[in-house]
């Protein structure tokens, strides 16, 4: 029998979130690289409003990220905030920084 080495796997003795952190904090530097840029463009003679928008945007997702990240740090990550049941890491892949499972979702 062969087996695969998934890269992405965390390593021994790692948390088992590493990956999604590592991932959350690539996805924040950039968030904030785009707000600043964005916030660049509100500050011109006449204020751009989908710049304004988009940095608004932005600071919600930083906020996002997080509070996912300090989900991970206190061990909470992967469960819904709300019912505190398992979030599928399908849905976890698609959006890292997801609070609830999905039927806690649909009901907000």
């Amino acid at each position: 029998m062969t087996s695969t080495v998934d890269s992405t796997a965390p390593a021994r003795g790692d948390s088992p979130w590493e990956h999604v952190r590592l991932r959350l904090q690539a996805q924040r530097a950039e968030c904030v690289k785009d707000r600043e840029l964005a916030l660049a463009d509100t500050v011109q003679s006449l204020p751009d409003d989908v710049a304004v928008s988009r940095a608004a945007s932005l600071l919600r997702t930083i906020e996002d990220i997080d509070a996912a990240l300090a989900r991970i740090a206190a061990g909470s990550y992967g469960r819904c905030v709300h019912c505190g049941t398992a979030i599928p890491e399908e849905r976890l892949e698609f959006r890292p920084f997801a609070t609830g499972c999905v039927a806690c979702s649909q009901r907000r």
